[in-house]
Order: C-alpha cells, then sequence, then structure tokens
C-alpha cells in the first residue's frame, strides 16, 4: 500500500463537482460523488479483479464484496453480468447474479429479464432477489419492478414461485392501502 497525494481539485474538476464562476466556484459533494472518487481511486481492472476474486470464493472474498457493495461500481457491475453470460461454470454465473443482487443499483433493472429467462435455477433466484434488494435498498419503488415479479410469478419452477410470492406479499404490505387492490399474483 502507499500513500500518494491526491489533486483534489482535478478530480473535482473530473468529476464535474466543481463549477468555475465569475466570483469564484461552486461545489457539489454527497455520497454519489465520495463513491465515484473512490472507484477512481481503486481503478476498474482491481474492481472487476475483486468480482472474480468473489466468484470463486477465494479467500479475501467477503473484503472483496463488502467494498464492492460500498462502491456499487459500473465496471463491478458489467463484469457480474460478463460471468453469468459467459461462465461454463453454473455455480459461478450464480454467485456473479448472488454479488450483483448485493452491491446493484437502479441501473441493472433492465438486465434482471435475462436473468429470469435463464435455465440455471440459482440465477432466477438470486435475479429476483436483485429485484427484492433493489426495493430494500430504496433504489426503486414496487411500481418499477411489479412486472419483473409477476414474470416470476407465472415462471414454472416452484421454488422460483414461492420466492417471488415471498417478495410479492412483503411488497404489497408495505404499499399505502389505497394501492393494494392490484390483485392476487398469477397462478
Amino acid at each position: 500500500m502507499t500513500d500518494q497525494q491526491i489533486d483534489w481539485r482535478h478530480l473535482a474538476e473530473v468529476l464535474g463537482t466543481i463549477t468555475w464562476t465569475e466570483s469564484g466556484h461552486n461545489e457539489l459533494g454527497g455520497e454519489k460523488v465520495a463513491r465515484d472518487a473512490l472507484t477512481r481511486f481503486v481503478g476498474d481492472n482491481a474492481l472487476r479483479e475483486a468480482v472474480d476474486l468473489y466468484v470463486t470464493f477465494a479467500p479475501g472474498f467477503e473484503l472483496a464484496r463488502s467494498v464492492l457493495r460500498l462502491l456499487k461500481p459500473t465496471a463491478a457491475m458489467v463484469r457480474c453480468r460478463q460471468i453469468f453470460r459467459e461462465s461454463d461454470n453454473e455455480e459461478q454465473a450464480a454467485s456473479a447474479i448472488e454479488l450483483l443482487r448485493f452491491i446493484a443499483d437502479k441501473r441493472v433493472l433492465d438486465w434482471v429479464p435475462e436473468f429470469l429467462a435463464s435455465d440455471n435455477r440459482s440465477v432466477k433466484i438470486w435475479g429476483i432477489g436483485v429485484i427484492d434488494q433493489l426495493w430494500m435498498d430504496g433504489e426503486i419503488d414496487p411500481g418499477e419492478g411489479w412486472d419483473l415479479l409477476d414474470e416470476a410469478l407465472s415462471d414454472p419452477d416452484p421454488i422460483i414461485r414461492e420466492n417471488a410470492q415471498r417478495i410479492f406479499e412483503m411488497w404489497n404490505a408495505d404499499r399505502p392501502s389505497d394501492n393494494q387492490d392490484r390483485g392476487a399474483p398469477k397462478d
């Protein structure tokens, strides 16, 4: 490990958080900006390697997952999807989606239909978990996930339907009472 100098001004300019005005400058900050800055320090290659470490459960995998959870880096999310698509190892493909569930943000919602269409039961289960985790993390509201949940409720696999039903019931319980007449899940 090295202690390196950081050019904060340059980093702020690169991240677009500083705006120069005639009278000085304005700046933006916050959690997302901090994550973006830290992601730049770590680097995309190291973040993709952290995903690879996790899906093989090599020593250090839990620390890697924790860092990825904190940063939610795009490079790691994309790597999870790549492993799912390209791996011949079904366990690693499922582990990639399990990790994605933990590190995802709203950007991955459009990927979920691909996971639900998989022949790999574990990928489907974790794919449903992605929807649920996005909701629990406040990334989506139930309205953004209902169609995907409905799809899972119609799956021929009873385990997939049971997982979807559990989420359906939690989401429905959390909905304001004036919106609860959505109806029963599909059989």
